[in-house]
This record gives C-alpha cells, structure tokens and sequence, in this order.
C-alpha cells in the first residue's frame, strides 16, 4: 500500500503539471477559500476568547440591575447604585466573594513636575486578585491594595509616568476632584497590561480610603463557588431586594448574573464599563467563511466532473489493467486532499503577508505567534483535509465509476448518462455557487450603505471643528466662566459653550416629569434630562421652533464653591428654571404642538433632584447619541453646577494654532491639571469604530468570494469551449458570427446565473431586515441595491467568460475541424 501510495502521488503531480490551467484554477480557488475561512475563524476565536484568560472565568458574573417603573421607563444598567447590594456575600453562601469596580471618569495626577489625567481609575477591593488573574510583576497581591492610599499600576503607565525607573514604593498626587487637594498616593504594585481581550482595560487599581467609600454606582462583580446554578441563585434576589430596600423596590426593580465570559459579545446595557462586541458578527462571519470554502469546493467539484470526460479513457485503460472502483476512487480522493494540502499551504502564506492588514481591519492587537499556535494551525491543516475531501468525494465517485470498454472508445456512447449527470450536477453547483455568492453581494452592499448612511446623516446638530473637553472635574468646572471669557476673545474660537453629557453619549439622567393639566399623580412620564449653557443651541447649531433661547445669566450667580448633596439639592429645588424641550418630549408629554407647550409650568424629579419652572421653547429633534438608539424625549435645562464636559467650536483655518492658544490658556486656568481633548467629529464615529471593521472586513471577504466564482466560471467555460470546439469550427464554416458563437457559448451559464439570482434575493433580503432592526435609523430595504447584485453578478459571469469564449469564436475553423 505504501508502494501504491507513492505511485499515485507521482501520477497526482504528473497530471497537475500536465493540465496547468486546472491545476492553477483549482488551487487558488482553494487556498482563497481557505484564507477567507482562516481569517474569519481567527477573528471568531478572538472574540470568543475575551475574559478567558482568568482562570475561574467560569465562575465569576457580573450584577446587573434593571428597573420596570409604573411610567414605563425600563433601563437595564451594567451597573448598580445601591450600597446593600454589598452584602450580597453575607446573604447567600453560594457567593465566595463581591468585586467593585468603581470608576472615576477623570482623575489629574501629578508625578513630580509632570502633571497627567486617566480615564482608567478604579477603586476596587483588596481581594480583587483571590478573583481576577491579573499578572503582578511587582509587589504582593495579597497586600498591595490592603492599605488606603495605595495603587497598583500597569506596565504601560509604570513605563509612561516612571520612564525606565522602577515605580514600586513611588509617589503619585492626585489632585482632589471637589477640593483640589493633593491626595499622595503610593504604588504598590506593577501588573502587566490586561490582554486586548479583555471587555474592559485598566490603568490604575486603587485601594479604597474606608468601608465608607464603597458606596455608589459601581460595576459588581461575584465568585461563586463551584457548581453554583446561576439561575437558581437569582432566583433568590427578589427576596434579597426586598429585605434591604422594601417591597416596592423588589417590584420595580430585578438584579440579573451575567457570566464574565458572555459580557462581550451579549452584552449591550446602559453604562457599560466599554463598547462591547456582539454575537451578531460572530454569527455572519461563520456564515462568511463556511459560505466561501462553499464556493471554493464546488469550485473543484465543478471542474473535476468538467474534466471527467477527458480523464474517462484514463479510467477505462486502469479499470482493463486491474484496478478495482474502490482503489480509482482513492486515487482521486488523494489528489483531491494533495490540491486541498498544497492550496493551505498557499494559503497559510497569503495569511501571513496579508495579517497586518486584518488586524487593522479588526482593530485588535493579536500577533501572528498568537493566533497561530500549533493546536491553531493544526486544526487549519485537518480543515484544509477536510475541504479537500468533500470536494473531491462527488467526482471521486463519478469517475471511479466509469465502464471500461465505452470509456476507451472514442465517443463514449454508453457513458451519455454519467455525462447528463456531470451536466446536470454541474448546473445545480454553478446556481448553488452564484447563490451564494449574490447574497454575500446583496448583504455586502447594504452593509455598505448602512455605514454610509449613519456616517453622513445629518444630526440636528453641528459636530464638525468642535474640540471636545470631556469630564472636567468638579473642582474645575468653577473656573469654567473664566475659561470661556479667554478662549472667546481669540478669533480663531467661534464659541465656547458646555454641557452634562457631551454629544455621542447617551443621555440616562431621567426623571418623572409632570406637566401641569396634561400629567398628574400616576400618569408621571419619564424624560431625559440633560445640562447644558445658555449658548449651547446657538454653538451647535441646534434648531429652536418655538419659543426663546435660554436668557443669559451673570457670572454672579453661578456657584463659587464645590456643594454637596445636601446643599445642591436645596440649591436646585430653590430655584425658577425655564426649559427647553425636543419635538419628542413634546409628543411624549401629550402636548398637541410646540405652541401649546409654550408656558407651561413642568416639573421633573429623581431620587436626587426636584426642581421644576416653565417650558419657554422647543428644539428640533437632534441626535445625540447612536443612531442604534432612538431619539430620546429630552428637557434641556440650564444650570451651571452639573457642567462638565466643554465643547470649543474652532475655525477651520490654522486649526494648529488655534489648538495652541486653546492649551496655553488651559494651563494659565488650569495649572494643576492637564489638556486633553478629541475632536467631537471623532467621538461621533467611535461609535461605529465596530460597524466599520465590520463592513471593511466584509467587503474584503465577499470580493474573494466573487474572485473565487470567477476562476470557477472561467474553469468552466475553458472545458465548455474546448470540448466544443469542433462544433465552434463547424458553425463558423456555416457562418455563424463571432458574437453569435459567443451568445451561444455564455447562454446557459447567465441563464443559471439569473436562477441564481431569483433564489438569492429573497434570503438576501431575510438576512438583511435581521441585520437592519439593529439600528433605531437605517435605510429603507429598496429595490435598487437588489437590481445592482444582479447586474453586478452578470458583469461577472460576463467578464469571466468573455475572454475564453471570445478567443474560441475568433479561432480559425480548419484549426478547429482538425481538433482529435
């Protein structure tokens, strides 16, 4: 067997150097398909991979907290606010340990003269490391967050804030957000930077000062103990709820588990920790790639069964000499799996020169060493085995199967019925093929569109040349008014206005909201709330329909000091305030008009604020957030105290010098804390950082898959034209034209061609309406795009075909009535 091994092998390299063109075809068509598979297997594996890495993964979940209000105000928050759920551990034996996350949107640190600001603070526990497997390269992990005023660091910051020095034992201030206090901090620990798949990144880990402080909006995290039923332990929240907070809060609100290892992909709540991923393309990818390896292997079944009837004397002279069906079909097999071996390798290399690009496209910082370990590779190998043999299983058994003596002879009369068979088979691959092939066309190009149409829609507001300074801290927000009188007098700067929650995030500070003869007692709605200054419609270019602007208030009567909760909640209910509302707040109160709005008295409250004054104008529908959600109803209200992010719409001419005043003036009002800013353009299409890798990757994939059915068309066409060619010969001397012949050659595939279209298009426009009702503002599913996958898929048969039908009409007929 060894022996025979070894001679077929040498008859499998001898018959792919003798039929090049087939040789070539097939295995490009294979190794494509193959690199299309890998690149979207890595992807899948990448995104499947996150939180892994900790080693009682399995075992750790995240509370979440939802609330079902009367008003029908239903938000699910990744977070929760309440101080008792710490005692989450004391109630249920199950729970081995509870983990806070608690975060500080901005901190100003000073190291010496260099001052620095991170996004990435957390107060968190002392045990966190009994939890998480974050990998400590300095220090105790059982003691380094055990003492208040203690820090853990990265690597990367170690690196950035200590250069090549070590930062054990060193000295970090932080500058007090409500009192401007230097706050000394030690570091106590260095971790190596959390891996990339990990659903949210940290750069300090901060000890909490006192028991006192865990308190607040914290993202909570649970180690249970093994073999502990999820469902059965929230089951017992209700009760829990109900115990520490009262009856009415366990009716109108739930706590939920999420498993560590689901929060990336299945995980899309209010005040996530960071953007998340989603299942979504996990699925479309799998699709993607299992749709393209498709393509690939009936490809190679297509041609092979083409190539059939040349190979059929072949198999008739080894049939007479001998060999049994089951050694031919072997035979065939193995060369099958040597095209399917040769093209992986092929395809492992194209993967290696073309990496970069993909990890770009997905935004991930994977090395090829890692994504390719031996198992990895190893699976890819017995994945490029496995393609081989499914396409070769088909022609393996047609061939095989041939009658010897009809084979040999020259017409192969009695071999019409394998031959209607290959024909037939050959149609049904062709249409299978193109099918899908016109649907990853048809989703390609509305995913496109999509992309397109949330890029350049227009907001209701101006987003364009605005710098965007977000979460000043409180102690800095008190020199706001004189910040703004600087900038404004520099002619580059065309307004300086603030806000609560800057633009492209989701505003969630709502409240029950009353207005007076339309909404009493039970009928309270929920509305959103959001700050802002009182030229912050005229800087961004919001649309007032009715009513005034807000009126504009002397400096005098801003707040000059920090309060506290009690001194702002009597300072916020003291006061008169007029409101502006959007069209939707307009709807949502019952009101008929934005003229019958006008004048009316309004009041809102939570479980902090109560305030309430007159409505005095409308705005314009705006878009604040991701066009993945709608509109929220909103009340725009001016007050100072709750202005945190500053918005600085510049002139787009010498924006770099314009950038230079905006810093210089920064730290002659700020010198304790450092500038940093992103343009709120950028803020805008972070949004959509995910829906645009996505979309690129894609269309990456869907070309191939297009590249891939044009080398099988063209296979195809190249054995229909050479088996024809004495026919082509005769119909030229009969006088057929050159365009005619061409007809006649391409007729039959554009007809399977359109069949496969009018399959195509209905599950195409299935799988896109699923994929479109994830977006609140999506474009309308139109007949257009469905009419350009069809002509796009006959230009490619056309332009597939062209040269090879093209080359066989010009051919000179005595040439052709000599072939065989």
């Amino acid at each position: 067997e060894h022996i025979m091994f070894r001679h077929y092998l040498k008859i499998v390299f001898r018959n792919m150097y003798k039929q090049k063109a087939f040789s070539i075809v097939n295995i490009i068509g294979l190794a494509l398909g193959l690199s299309v598979c890998i690149f979207s297997l890595i992807f899948i594996r990448y995104e499947l991979s996150y939180d892994t890495y900790h080693e009682k993964a399995d075992n750790i979940y995240r509370v979440t907290r939802e609330y079902n209000t009367p008003a029908g105000y239903h938000p699910h928050f990744a977070r929760c606010p309440e101080e008792w759920i710490n005692n989450l551990p004391s109630e249920f034996p199950e729970i081995e340990t509870l983990i806070r996350f608690q975060w500080t949107p901005s901190v100003n640190l000073k190291i010496g003269e260099n001052k620095f600001r991170s996004f990435k603070w957390f107060y968190t526990d002392a045990n966190i490391f009994d939890v998480f497997d974050y990998t400590m390269i300095s220090g105790n992990p059982k003691t380094a967050l055990a003492e208040p005023n203690s820090v853990v660091i990265t690597k990367d910051m170690e690196t950035k804030y200590f250069g090549n020095e070590s930062a054990m034992g060193k000295e970090i201030i932080v500058v007090a957000d409500g009192s401007g206090d230097y706050i000394p901090y030690k570091v106590t620990g260095v971790i190596e930077n959390l891996p990339p798949n990990s659903h949210f990144q940290i750069e300090f880990l901060v000890s909490y000062p006192n028991a006192d402080a865990r308190r607040g909006w914290a993202w909570i995290y649970l180690l249970v103990k093994p073999g502990t039923n999820p469902a059965d332990l929230e089951n017992k929240f209700p009760g829990f709820i109900k115990k520490y907070a009262g009856e009415q809060a366990a009716q109108y609100g739930s706590l939920h588990l999420q498993a560590l290892k689901d929060i990336h992909l299945y995980s899309n709540l209010d005040r996530e920790i960071e953007p998340n991923g989603d299942i979504n393309y996990v699925y479309i990818f799998s699709a993607v790639a299992f749709s393209v390896l498709l393509i690939a292997g009936f490809n190679f079944m297509n041609l092979s069964t083409a190539r059939s009837i040349k190979r059929s004397k072949e198999v008739g002279v080894r049939k007479i000499l001998g060999a049994e069906k089951r050694q031919l079909a072997n035979y065939f097999l193995l060369e099958s799996v040597t095209f399917s071996v040769i093209a992986f390798v092929i395809a492992m290399l194209i993967t290696f020169f073309i990496f970069p690009v993909f990890r770009s496209l997905i935004g991930s910082t994977v090395t090829f060493e890692s994504a390719f370990d031996l198992p990895v590779v190893l699976g890819f190998f017995l994945l490029a085995i496995a393609a081989g043999i499914f396409s070769g299983v088909y022609p393996a058994l047609i061939l095989s199967s041939f009658n010897p003596l009809p084979a040999i002879t020259k017409f192969h009369h009695s071999n019409r019925k394998n031959r209607k068979i290959n024909f037939s088979m050959r149609k049904f691959l062709v249409v299978l093929q193109f099918t899908i092939t016109v649907v990853l066309i048809i989703f390609t190009l509305f995913c496109l569109n999509q992309f397109s149409f949330i890029s350049n829609k227009k907001l209701g507001l101006n987003k364009d040349q605005v710098v965007a300074i977000t979460n000043v801290s409180r102690i800095d927000q008190l020199k706001y008014p004189v910040l703004k009188s600087v900038l404004n007098n520099y002619a580059g700067i065309k307004g300086v206005t603030a806000c609560m929650d800057v633009p492209s995030r989701d505003i969630l500070d709502a409240g029950f909201t009353q207005v007076e003869g339309i909404h009493s007692g039970d009928e309270s709605t929920v509305l959103s709330l959001q700050s802002v200054d009182n030229n912050f419609i005229d800087v961004m270019g919001l649309k007032l329909i009715a009513g005034e602007n807000f009126r504009r208030l002397p400096e005098n009567l801003m707040p000059s000091k920090i309060m506290n909760l009690d001194k702002t909640q009597s300072y916020i209910s003291g006061k008169e305030y007029s409101y502006i509302i959007n069209e939707s707040a307009v709807k949502k109160l019952g009101l008929k008009s934005p003229g019958e709005a006008l004048g009316k008295r309004l009041t809102w409250s939570n479980a902090a604020f109560h305030h309430s004054g007159i409505i005095t104008g409308i705005v314009s529908d705006f878009h604040y957030a991701s066009l993945h959600l709608e509109i929220r109803p909103l009340i725009l209200i001016n007050e100072p105290v709750w202005l945190g992010n500053y918005l600085i719409k510049v002139s787009p001419d010498d924006i770099k010098s314009t950038l230079s005043y905006i810093g210089e003036t920064w730290d002659q009002v700020y010198p304790d804390s450092p500038l940093q800013f992103d343009f709120l353009d950028d803020l805008y299409s972070a949004l959509y950082k995910s829906e645009e890798r996505q979309s690129n990757l894609l269309s990456l994939f869907s070309v191939l898959a297009v590249f891939i059915a044009c080398l099988g068309l063209y296979g195809l066409i190249s054995f229909t034209t050479e088996q024809r060619t004495k026919e082509i010969g005769i119909r030229k001397v009969l006088g057929a034209s050159v365009p005619g012949i061409v007809l006649f050659l391409v007729k039959d595939f554009t007809k399977w061609i359109l069949i496969a279209n009018i399959i195509a298009i209905p599950i195409g426009y299935y799988f896109v309406r699923q994929w479109l009702d994830n977006f609140a503002y999506r474009i309308d599913i139109n007949s257009g795009i469905f009419i350009l996958a069809v002509i796009l898929s006959l230009l490619v048969a056309f332009f597939s075909t062209s040269y090879q039908t093209i080359k066989a009409a010009n051919t000179n007929p005595v040439k052709s009535l000599r072939y065989e």
